[in-house]
């Protein structure tokens, strides 16, 4: 398998560890992240491009691909530090220790690796942005699953989800949320707007919000990003923390703070719903009162939707 950190010398560009380390000793790793946090965000064809022997980028192919080694670097380290102190042998597993040196402790191993997955991730993200921005010269990556463009939402870019809730502007979180993004949109927005009009406001610009038009399209962004993590909440999949709410790590339990309690939880989805709805009426009732702008729009009836509510009884409505 081709990767992108061929040689020691190049993890070394990126990571500050022992100059004794053998390349052989984190090759794996170097192949277990690239494969989990590069390669599915890419796309393989993609992939398979910046990993050739033969690849010269330049310009913004070049900075993608430096954020990328640096990014795959670190998640590298990341995998290999729980084990870099274990031995495996015949005689079974053993810890290093010497005369002159000691294991370190749990929590600096667990501080450290927090290090090495904020440097990877925070890279992978400015690649990504990088990536945003210029889509045109990243064919290879648009139209794959780890695109982070969405085209077919009110919400297509990380940056406009950030201004309505804080996920630290993570492009990994941003493209985590768009199932529950899709599920909002043909839940609240399609039982309401036709067709034709949702296309016509997807096509719009929120640069200038003295008009119809980019306040119609802002309170649909901020209603579809609070929708959102309504529905992610109490997916399982996300942390929700006094700062913001993020994607939670299976090689990294407790990755972030301290998950707020349930009372909380609670509270934050009702919360987000409120202003969801808000948002979306004020949306309706610019669009209806500019039908010379919204010429497709027609009023539907809109779906009804009931609401399970926790009882002592077997089942409840």
């Amino acid at each position: 398998m081709a990767v992108l950190i061929k040689t020691i010398d190049i993890l070394k560009e990126h990571v500050a560890i022992n100059v004794n380390t053998d390349y052989a000793t984190v090759s794996p790793y170097i192949k277990q992240a690239e494969r989990k946090y590069i390669k599915s965000i890419t796309g393989s064809a993609m992939y398979t491009a910046i990993t050739d022997e033969n690849y010269a980028p330049a310009a913004n192919a070049k900075v993608v691909f430096e954020l990328l080694q640096e990014s795959a670097a670190n998640l590298a380290v990341f995998l290999y530090t729980p084990l870099a102190n274990v031995q495996f042998s015949d005689n079974g597993i053993a810890v290093s220790q010497g005369e002159h040196h000691k294991s370190a402790e749990w929590w600096q191993v667990r501080d450290l690796r927090r290090s090495f997955l904020d440097a990877g991730f925070q890279a992978l993200d400015e690649a990504l942005k990088v990536m945003e921005a210029n889509e045109g010269e990243f064919t290879d990556w648009v139209g794959t699953p780890g695109y982070t463009v969405f085209k077919e939402l009110f919400v297509k870019r990380t940056d406009t989800f950030q201004r309505w809730f804080n996920i630290s502007n993570s492009r990994r979180t941003f493209l985590a949320m768009r199932p529950y993004m899709l599920e909002s949109h043909h839940q609240y927005f399609t039982s309401v707007l036709n067709t034709a009009t949702i296309e016509q406001i997807k096509g719009l610009s929120t640069e200038d919000l003295t008009t119809p038009e980019a306040q119609v399209l802002d309170h649909l962004q901020a209603a579809q990003v609070n929708y959102t993590v309504a529905k992610a909440l109490h997916s399982g999949s996300f942390e929700l923390t006094a700062t913001g709410i993020y994607e939670k790590m299976d090689d990294f339990p407790g990755y972030k703070t301290k998950s707020v309690d349930e009372t909380q939880l609670n509270n934050a989805k009702n919360d987000r719903l409120i202003a969801a709805e808000e948002h979306f009426k004020k949306a309706v009732k610019i669009i209806a009162a500019n039908t010379g702008i919204f010429t497709a729009y027609e009023t539907k009836d809109p779906a009804t939707y009931l609401q399970p509510k926790n009882t002592k009884s077997i089942l409840s409505i």
